[in-house]
Order: C-alpha cells, then structure tokens, then sequence
C-alpha cells in the first residue's frame, strides 16, 4: 500500500487529466478501480493512519490537541506527541510482519524507517532505518549522486517560487526551514523508502506500508492546485512505476498494489495574514475585554512561552542583542521596541516556526490549531464543559459569542446534554445522531456538508475523548477555508476536498461496493483482511482473497 498523502480525489483526476501521473493512468487502464471515500474527522493524518492500520482511532481529535488531566500539549510535529497516540491504542496492527516506511505510525510492523511511534520502545537510529538503511545507501552510489544533485535543484526551486509567491501575494511568508524540509522530503526520503520497498518485494515481506508525504508539504504551502504540488507528483509516479515493476517480477509472490490518500486538502487562507494576528490572538484580545470581578483576566499565553511547540527562537535572540546593548542614548529600549513590533507584526520566530498553540502556564485557556481546525479549552477544570456550562459562566461565555461573530471562524461546535451544538453567523442548531435539528436562523453546517455521513463525523470528531470544550472550523466560502497555521493548502476540519481521499486498488478487491466512510474502513475492507491472510496460524484458504486467484501479499 502506498499512501500520497493529503492528495484529494479530485486534485489526483486533475493531476491525471495534465498527464503527470502515467503510471497510475496506466494501472487504470489495465483493470484498477479508482474510487473516491470519506476520511471522516478530524481530516488528519494521525487520526487517519490508527484507523486504517488499527481500526481504532478514539481519542486523536486533531494533529494537536491539549490532555487536560496530564496538562500537556500533544503535537504530531514532536515524536512524544505522537508516541502518545501510539501507547493508548490496544488494537493489534495490520502490519505485523511486515514494514513501514515514512509513517506517523507502526502498525506493528516487524521493520520500520523514518516512522515516529512504535509499539515497541527504539532508538531514532532504528527509526531512522538502522544499519539496513545505511547499507541500501553504500549499495547504491549512483541513487546517492542523484540525490545530491536532486538537493541542489530542490533549493534554487524552492527560493525561486517562493520569492515569486510573495511578490505576487500567494503565500503568507517564508519559513526559513522549509527548504531543508523540501530536501529531506522531496528528495531524500523518497529516494530512501523507494530503495526499501524495492528491496522489500524482492525478500517478499508481506505486507509493506510507505507514505509519500512530498505532495503534503508542497500543498501546504503552495496550494492543493499548484504547479508545485501537482508537478511534484510525476516524480511519485515514478517511484511508484519502479515497485510495480519489481512486484511484478517478484517470483509469483502474488503482490497486490493499492494506492491511496489518508485525506484531502482544501485551498486556504492564512488566519493570521487575513486577520493581522494569530487565533491565540484574538482570544487573549477578547479576554482581555471582557468585564471580570478578579483584578488579572485568564490568561491564554504568556508571550511566546517556552512550552510552546518550538522554542522562542527569534525573540530571545534579540534580546540578548538588547541586553548586550549599552543603555545610553536608549539604544536597549529602541531594540525591545523593535522586537516587540515585529513580533506582533512578523514575529521573527515564525518566519522559522509559526505558532501553532497557545497556553498560559496557569492552564487558564489553551488554543490549539490543527490546519483549519483549532480547539479551545478551558483548562481550570479537567472535565470537559458542556454547551450550558459555558454560556453559564460569564467567564466563557462572552469568549464564545465572539468566536461566533468572528470572519474567520466558520463553525463553533460544542457539546450538549443531548447533542452536539453548532453555532455560525449563519444560523443555530443541534446535532443528533447524524440529524440537524432545532435550527434558529439558517443551517450552519449547510456550507460544510450535510450528507448524513459528514454530520455524524462532525459530532463524532466534538465527542471525541480530548476535545475542546469549543472546536473551531475555520471560515470557508465553498472555495477557500481560512488555516489557522499559515497555510495555503489545509485540512483537519469539514469543507471541501479534505475529506475526500481517494483509493486505487484491484477490482477483485470489491471496494466499488464498500461502503467506506472512516479511514477504519480501510482497515476493515483491505488491510484487516491481508492481515488475516498472512498471520501464521491462517489455514492455507485465507490467503485467498477470491475464488480465483490467491493473493497473501499487498
């Protein structure tokens, strides 16, 4: 199975009718089926891959979210983050014995590289690949040069289109990281996990799962559309022609392929470049407002705090220029001013790391974003608040009115007694078992989606254990959503193509008829059933997946 990450079904047939994935045209041609499913909510790849390799994907309410009873942060951009999700699911994998390459999970799988969390406990070495992934490198030299020259390529491409973005207004800013990102990922890693898979099907592993994230970080910063991120896509395709063809000369080994997205993407704009300020922002800024008996308002950041994702880079070096500074002539306070103005206006620390949560050290809120999709908490309790304890509570309930009211904001969403209550500038209403009812005004979930299945994954993602006691959707106009990291391809919320994956698999696997309506389908209708077909207590007519031809690996 090999997973283009965040590539929508539509943005794949756009991709195909530009010529720029012949292989996978190809496969169509000679009997694959391409279908579109729904990934259900949060659209992220966490919640995605536990249910696709477990069947299990409780509790992963975004890719970061807020543990109130540990007080801790959880962001799948940090190893512990994700190792978190790992240890509480129960379920087994569909990987056992076989491999993952360049996933947020294991799967159990019995040999992984460049994969975050495992069950079993590892060191970044073997997680990296170990001394096998060392010896497929000294193996292949001429690979290593390529990759080289790739690199060099990678970095003038990504300079020039970005300074090109920016002139036009395209993109938010530059992140100065991110064409080390684009090397790693655009040219090191795919070249890596290729060279493994390759030697994979040759050993006859049974079950191989790989990710191609390349198209997910171009997306993100280019758009779902772009010429980068769809470009980029022809080098997959060939990466994938070079497997296809190995597990076709594989000894009968019977390999199946399956190619698919964990989720979609949708066109966005930037909260923060929109709005002048980041959702953390705008939350403190309400705070800050709202009439209160006690003499300091709560708090939803100390400034930049340094239990925040990243370090506070950028600020804390200029002020140690400002403290080496002598204070004559008020050199030191012209230095802070100056700190202080780019940070609420810039922020040197996002042009390496954007934020990406806020949190007060006294717990009093805690914003966290994921994509389009943030969650609010009010953390001086650890139990989750429901609808009428907030508005109850003069505290929160001016908070949420003004979320409501917000442009950027699209949805509220919180929990009821009896439901689930969605709130927009459109309209009220609340959410039962996959029915709107009791709308006041117009149907707020109306430009969102209100296919049964995307109103059930809606309250299915506000029930979720972890979830804020708000959650966010960002605006969207049935075009562009608005990110609350600085995005201009997002996905973790309802709107538009994010929800929208696609599958390609072979038409002996039935999937025309499944209905397929959470990445735990998946797991279900393909992985669950190759698992049983290769667990070593399956009698031989498991590894029969048809009448007429076995199958025992994918």
């Amino acid at each position: 199975m090999l997973q283009i990450d965040a590539l929508a079904y539509s943005d794949l047939r756009r991709a195909l009718e530009l010529g720029l994935c012949p292989t996978i045209a190809r496969l169509l041609r000679e009997g694959f089926a391409l279908r579109r499913w729904f990934c259900g909510l949060p659209s992220a790849t966490p919640y995605c891959q536990a249910g696709m390799f477990h069947g299990e994907n409780a509790g992963i309410p975004g890719f970061r979210f807020y543990d109130k009873s540990a007080r801790r942060v959880i962001t799948c951009n940090a190893p512990h983050g994700v190792q978190y999700i790992r240890d509480r699911i129960k379920s087994p994998g569909a990987l056992a014995g076989g491999s993952s390459y360049v996933n947020l999970l294991d799967g159990d799988a019995q040999t992984v590289a460049f994969t975050v969390a495992t069950r079993e406990k590892m060191s970044v070495y073997r997680r990296l690949g170990g001394t096998r992934m060392a010896l497929l490198m000294l193996l292949h030299p001429i690979r290593m040069i390529r990759m080289i020259g790739q690199g060099a390529f990678e970095w003038i491409l990504e300079e020039w289109e970005r300074a090109r973005g920016e002139l036009a207004g395209r993109v938010p800013h530059s992140e100065g990281i991110f064409p080390f990102i684009r090397i790693l990922s655009n040219v090191v890693v795919r070249e890596l996990q290729t060279m493994a898979i390759l030697l994979d099907v040759y050993l006859g592993v049974p079950v191989i799962y790989s990710t191609f994230m390349q198209y997910d970080e171009l997306a993100h910063h280019f758009g779902p559309s772009s010429k980068q991120a769809l470009a980029d896509l022809r080098r997959t395709d060939a990466r994938i022609s070079e497997i296809w063809r190995m597990a076709q000369l594989a000894g009968g080994r019977g390999y199946d392929l399956v190619i698919l997205s964990d989720h979609g993407m949708t066109p966005a704009l930037s909260y923060r470049v929109q709005y002048g300020e980041s959702l953390g922002a705008t939350v403190q800024g309400i705070l800050n407002d709202t009439p209160r008996a006690q003499p300091e308002p709560p708090r939803a950041l100390a400034s930049y705090a340094e239990d925040t994702e990243y370090a506070d880079m950028g600020p804390e070096v200029v002020e140690a220029v400002a403290q080496l500074t002598p204070t004559s002539f008020g050199a030191r306070q012209s230095i802070r001013k100056f700190r202080d103005w780019l940070r609420s206006r810039y922020g040197l620390r996002e042009i390496i790391f954007p934020e990406k949560y806020r949190v007060d050290r006294t717990n009093d809120v805690v914003v966290t974003y994921s994509s389009c999709l943030a969650l609010v908490y009010f953390a001086a309790t650890e139990r989750r608040l429901t609808h009428d304890a907030i508005v109850g509570d003069p505290r929160w309930s001016r908070l949420y009115e003004q979320l409501i009211a917000h442009p950027g904001i699209g949805l509220v969403a919180t929990l009821g007694t009896d439901g689930v209550v969605v709130a927009s500038k459109r309209g009220r209403a609340t959410l039962r078992y996959g029915r709107v009812d009791g709308i006041a005004g117009g149907n707020p979930l109306e430009i969102y989606g209100t296919e049964p299945y995307v109103l059930r994954a809606i309250e299915s993602l506000v029930r979720q254990p972890n979830a804020g006691d708000c959650v966010l959707f960002g605006s969207y106009d049935g075009y562009d959503i608005i990110s609350f990291d600085d995005q201009v391809g997002a996905h973790g919320s309802a709107g538009g193509d994010q929800m929208y994956p696609f599958i390609i698999s072979p038409e002996q696997l039935g999937l025309a008829s499944e209905t397929l309506e959470d990445a735990r389908d998946i797991h279900r209708t393909v992985l669950a059933r190759y698992a049983a077909a290769n667990a070593e207590n399956a009698p031989p007519s498991a590894a029969r997946l048809t009448p007429v031809q076995p199958r025992t690996a994918v």
